[in-house]
């Protein structure tokens, strides 16, 4: 009988996970011009937020090594694990994922790995891994839990309001022109992570207030008719806000299995920037045990 093990990136958001696990994060080191960080090591959210409002520099990142994940999956071998299922980042947003299992695969001996493309990212991503440790404590085989995952996915949405254009634009999310042209107007653009796991425009909105007000209720309408549903509510260095959303929810919802509010995790954070609120749920009705 297969002992299975799950890895996940530090773009999950598991290090700062509101829910408990066992789940080995795999880092992502951060770059502030000549200065290197490992995201949950050398940083921390709240560090790495107030000094983004500050510093000029817009930092980069880099995905982890190879023999980063050889060493979580070491640790699991070690437990006893002779299958290890890797959450990644979603291929669409980084492809360091993509061909993972064959560069990984000739690396590895007496334990298999399976790389699921999560098509998201932040705690969106990281719940998913959650489940999927769950699963396999149950006893689940593995395609049965990759099975449920993409189901889960598939059940799924996520949007986000960004407060400064100037990371998207950075970072090739946004057009110069556009975001320029959106910054003079103040637009600000509700955007989505959508079922190929791209970041894409939902709409624009003029105002932020507008934009946070219509994010709401997207959300909760997409998932009305759900009867078991978990919502997240994410920000970079905005809890007070994001715990009024998550109230709201509570108090505008029948369905809420969950309720999670949690924030970004630097890696994601420096490419969309401080003062996001973000919302997402993924719809639980067809897994009772769950």
């Amino acid at each position: 009988m297969k002992k299975i093990g799950i890895i996940a990136d530090s773009s999950s958001g598991l290090a700062y996970a509101p829910f408990d696990h066992t789940i080995q994060i795999t880092k992502t080191t951060i770059h502030f011009g000549n200065e290197t960080l490992i995201d949950g090591v050398d940083i921390l959210a709240d560090a790495f937020y107030t000094r983004l409002e500050t510093d000029p520099q817009i930092p980069k990142t880099s995905a982890p090594t190879i023999q980063e994940i050889l060493d979580q999956v070491e640790i699991l071998k070690n437990r006893g694990c002779n299958h290890v299922l890797h959450f990644p980042i979603s291929t669409n947003l980084s492809l360091y994922g993509k061909n993972l299992k064959q560069v990984i695969e000739p690396l590895l001996e007496d334990v298999e790995l399976t790389v699921v493309d999560t098509k998201s990212a932040t705690l969106m991503q990281g719940y998913l891994a959650y489940v999927a440790e769950k699963l396999a404590v149950k006893g689940y085989d593995v395609q049965t839990i990759v099975n449920i995952i993409n189901n889960l996915r598939q059940h799924s949405n996520a949007y986000f309001v960004v407060d400064d254009l100037k990371y998207l634009i950075k970072n090739g999310r946004l057009s110069q022109l556009s975001g320029t042209v959106g910054m003079l107007a103040k637009i600000k653009p509700i955007l989505q992570l959508d079922q190929t796991g791209r970041i894409i425009t939902k709409e624009k909105v003029r105002t932020h207030h507008k934009a946070i007000s219509r994010m709401f209720n997207l959300t909760i309408s997409e998932a009305k008719d759900a009867k078991k549903v978990v919502y997240m509510v994410l920000h970079t260095n905005r809890l007070i806000d994001a715990l009024a959303i998550a109230e709201k929810i509570k108090e505008q919802t029948q369905n809420a299995h969950e309720v999670y509010v949690s924030t970004i995790t630097p890696t994601v954070g420096a490419h969309i920037g401080s003062k996001i609120l973000g919302m997402g749920y993924i719809i639980l009705d067809d897994y009772d045990f769950l």
